[in-house]
């Protein structure tokens, strides 16, 4: 089950990355996600050669920081999407972007924010 979570940003990423048009912007997600997900294998593969162990705090420190990552950027697009409805955001925002946007939601709390709270 574990792994399934693990995999899970990786399936959004793919399937929203097949609801995009064809634009510009859908091959730059594309070879930015390629290059962060070959650098996250790298590390990881380097951090399990070092043969670190975590103890507690640092699992418990990297479920809290995901958390409050994923609860800040969910409330920014809750409040994006309201100024919206009420008209009074400086551009109106598309699909494309609320999708690109739950996309980095994902990925930032389940990749980057270990890789940072395990170098430290």
């Amino acid at each position: 089950m574990s792994k399934l979570f693990t995999y899970f940003p990786l399936i959004c990423f793919l399937i929203i990355l097949l609801g995009l048009e064809e634009s510009v912007m859908k091959w730059a997600l594309l070879v930015f996600m390629a290059i962060g997900i070959l650098v996250a294998k790298n590390s990881r593969k380097n951090m399990q050669s070092e043969e670190v162990e975590y103890d507690d705090r640092v699992n418990s420190n990297i479920t809290k920081w995901s958390l409050r990552t994923m609860y800040v950027m969910n409330a920014l697009l809750f409040i994006m999407l309201v100024l919206e409805n009420n008209h009074i955001s400086l551009n109106k925002l598309n699909i494309n972007f609320i999708l690109i946007y739950l996309l980095i939601t994902l990925f930032i709390p389940f990749y980057i924010i270990p890789l940072i709270i395990k170098k430290f």
